[in-house]
């Protein structure tokens, strides 16, 4: 039995092969003035047009670059890079747990700014994946990106996280162990899951942002900012170890000077002339990163809450008052020299000696060293 025609014309359209015009310009992606002179293998080259097919309705539209990699000059600049970058890594585990062990009581931890701590382990947990992302684009620098990725992983989900857990403890014991274990593994389930999705959102707010990249980085070196605040409001006055500080603010300032401020970085080899230093960004993120510290140092020297005025904030209780009379008669009768309720050591309280004491509302006297020191502490 013969075929039908609408089986004719099924079977044409089933067979049919779409025909394609490419029209397509192929050349460096600069004006031949304007090209690099240092050589062809900074020239990228880019091919742009459509691709059309008129019997099936069919055009699409072109547009990629390449560009030719300097593995001579890539390789040991990779290699320099990792080395320098991996030892910022060991130091900055070492700083660490130095500040772990300066704040190792609950009321110590207390003091630190979760945003603080969360703030820098967002920042090392993005740099771990930007050097997974070099790993999968550039597989022949596996090694170097990889033992970096690595470390900061290290950095980020173990020691980082500890230390927020040890602080959410610090504020709040209670909640973590009135549940029992269920309870505690809530919790520590519930930090995980505001840290990542914090770190979601930001990876989605960098890819969005990009243009802006130069002011995201300076967002994201304003990580004492938080403690900052945490110090005016909660009235803290030495929260981080000096080594810790001054160790973890010049370590972070390693990658974004040597991206921004080397003309002959890894960046730059890869890149070609479409990537160019910037002096400027490196003069603002050393002077932003100053000014956190010295403001730091600032609270701890003259008070938490120095740059607030006094007319907003409310009174305080004066240690330095004028002795009450208990305690003047009590001096009287232990021959004008009480002692000390922590140190045990007596005290000179009369009229014109210096002020080297400290009362407390309850009118127990201390030295005014011993009971900064335990207040520091407890």
């Amino acid at each position: 039995m013969p075929p039908s025609a609408a089986s004719l014309d099924s079977s044409s359209r089933s067979t049919r092969r779409c025909q394609f015009q490419f029209d397509l310009k192929a050349g460096p992606s600069c004006e031949l003035e304007a090209c690099p002179k240092d050589g062809p293998q900074n020239w990228v080259t880019s091919l742009d047009g459509r691709i059309v097919s008129e019997n099936c309705n069919v055009e699409l539209r072109l547009t990629t670059k390449a560009f030719h990699i300097d593995w001579e000059r890539v390789y040991p600049e990779a290699t320099k890079y990792s080395v320098v970058v991996t030892v910022v890594c060991l130091l900055q585990i070492i700083f660490l747990f130095r500040q772990l062990h300066y704040t190792s009581t609950p009321a110590l931890a207390a003091r630190i700014s979760l945003i603080c701590i969360g703030h820098q382990s967002v920042l090392d947990a993005i740099i771990c994946v930007i050097h997974l992302l070099l790993c999968a684009f550039l597989p022949q620098l596996f090694a170097a990106f990889a033992s970096i990725a690595f470390f900061k992983l290290i950095i980020f989900i173990i020691v980082e996280m500890r230390y927020i857990v040890v602080i959410s403890h610090g504020r709040d014991p209670q909640r973590f162990f009135s549940g029992g274990t269920n309870q505690l593994r809530q919790e520590f389930a519930l930090l995980h899951l505001r840290f990542y999705g914090v770190l979601f959102v930001t990876l989605i707010a960098v890819y969005v942002l990009q243009a802006y990249f130069n002011y995201i980085v300076l967002l994201a070196y304003s990580y004492w900012v938080p403690q900052i605040v945490t110090n005016a409001v909660r009235e803290v006055r030495q929260p981080f170890h000096r080594l810790y500080l001054f160790g973890m603010s010049a370590t972070r300032l390693v990658i974004p000077l040597y991206v921004y401020g080397f003309p002959s970085n890894l960046v730059h080899i890869i890149a070609g002339e479409r990537f160019k230093s910037n002096y400027g960004m490196c003069f603002a993120l050393v002077l932003w990163t100053a000014v956190q510290i010295w403001i730091l140092l600032l609270q701890q020297k003259l008070g938490p809450q120095f740059m607030v005025p006094a007319r907003f904030l409310p009174p305080k209780y004066d240690y330095k008052r004028p002795l009450p009379r208990a305690l003047l008669d009590k001096a009287a009768e232990e021959g004008g020299r009480p002692e000390c309720v922590i140190c045990y050591q007596a005290m000179n309280v009369q009229p014109f000696a210096s002020r080297d004491y400290m009362i407390t509302p309850c009118d127990h006297i201390f030295h005014q060293q011993c009971l900064e020191r335990w207040m520091l502490q407890k």
